[in-house]
């Protein structure tokens, strides 16, 4: 199982990295386009730095390009963990309270709870520390996943999640619990992400028309399950006053499957 962060106008930024076990290095990847092979190597000298096809120019075809196995061509690879360059990490200390996790050491349980997690589910994730500390220990099914994704190639099969340049996590989510799959977060580790439209990263091209066309897709290709909201928050402006997010029902879409077959 390989760890692949991806990032794009971050070189010298990737806080993801601090975070990455020793044992682990050597198979943590920064997947980058072409022309910025060169500054995330300036940067990151002695970690593997992993140019992508000139042809993936987004998110969604980023992510799609490491879960159909592109990485490593005629090297198939099973379990692989698709990871956000802006993460910090925190697990319980032992009265059960949430602490920021500064030694990487300490996070290689996690790791490995993963991809012991893979060999029965096909996407596995980290449950945001947010109401982190309201999660029952061990891992609960069939939630919501974002900025970590471990991924059973296997267990996936064949599947499109970059018809639009952003949102292909969602969409990998969505489609594999309406298939009737289940999925499992991780809930003795916490992760946390920086702000959304932070320099670099999908904020170079995501737009709030993009935004919208995204998740008017998902609320028609899984109605009932899937609808849309206005956002108007007070701090995280970044898209504006209003915002389009949507809201998903997780369980619900996963337990219905089986009789409605929503794909």
């Amino acid at each position: 199982m390989n760890l692949y962060i991806m990032s794009r106008g971050r070189a010298g930024k990737v806080t993801t990295l601090a975070s990455i076990p020793p044992e682990w290095r050597d198979r943590t990847w920064i997947v980058v386009r072409p022309d910025e092979e060169l500054p995330y190597n300036e940067a990151y000298e002695g970690w593997h730095v992993l140019p992508c096809s000139e042809a993936v120019q987004n998110y969604s075809q980023k992510f799609q390009w490491i879960l159909d196995g592109k990485p490593f061509p005629g090297l198939y690879e099973e379990k692989a963990v698709i990871l956000d360059d802006d993460l910090v990490f925190s697990r319980r200390n032992e009265e059960g309270k949430l602490i920021t996790e500064r030694d990487p050491e300490q996070l290689a349980p996690m790791f490995a709870q993963m991809e012991h997690l893979l060999d029965t589910y096909p996407l596995v994730g980290i449950h945001p520390r947010a109401m982190g500390h309201a999660a029952p220990r061990g891992h609960v099914e069939n939630g919501r996943i974002i900025c970590v994704q471990g991924i059973n190639r296997r267990l996936i099969g064949p599947v499109r999640v970059d018809p639009f340049p952003i949102l292909a996590d969602v969409i990998l989510n969505l489609t594999l619990l309406g298939r009737g799959d289940k999925n499992a977060i991780i809930t003795d580790f916490f992760q946390d992400h920086g702000p959304c439209q932070a320099p670099g990263g999908c904020s170079i091209y995501r737009t709030p028309a993009m935004q919208e066309q995204v998740i008017d897709y998902l609320v028609s290709r899984w109605p009932g399950y899937v609808r849309k909201v206005v956002r108007k928050p007070k701090v995280a402006k970044w898209l504006g006053d209003e915002r389009i997010e949507y809201v998903a029902q997780w369980k619900r879409l996963q337990a219905a499957a089986p009789d409605r077959r929503v794909v």
